[in-house]
């Protein structure tokens, strides 16, 4: 159940945006062994002016999840969405990054304001 933002620079089509979104979607249902439809995302562009970042990053990816999963998950991770946008001609690798937000189940109100804590998730999180 992680929320994925993904922020870059106005000008890409929404072909490629769509698929930036698909990649990383992707990536992150297959690293943290989520259910298909497991997908919460959005995808933010700004004007010049209103996104810098250090070079050579263009890309600022923010994932809030569940915490719990392990550091070798985690590189997983990292490294399946660079290279699943890579070699779709998406993104370079070096211009991407990505910042993990860990919160324990109890800080998430779901299915209709319950703490995660409180009900079965269809997937594992320490993993």
């Amino acid at each position: 159940m992680p929320v994925v933002k993904i922020e870059l620079l106005k000008g890409k089509d929404k072909a490629s945006l769509l698929q930036i979104r698909d990649e990383v979607m992707s990536a992150v249902v297959y690293s943290l062994q989520l259910p298909d439809d497991d997908r919460n995302v959005r995808i933010l562009e700004y004007e010049p002016d209103y996104f810098i970042m250090k070079p050579p990053y263009e890309m600022l990816i923010e994932i809030t999840m569940f915490e719990g999963r392990t550091k070798v998950t985690k590189k997983k991770l990292y490294q399946t969405i660079v290279e699943n946008l890579a070699q779709n001609g998406l993104m370079d690798k070096s211009k991407v990054f990505i910042i993990l937000n860990e919160q324990p189940l109890k800080n998430w109100g779901v299915r209709g304001g319950v703490p995660a804590d409180e009900i079965t998730l269809d997937f594992k999180v320490e993993i």
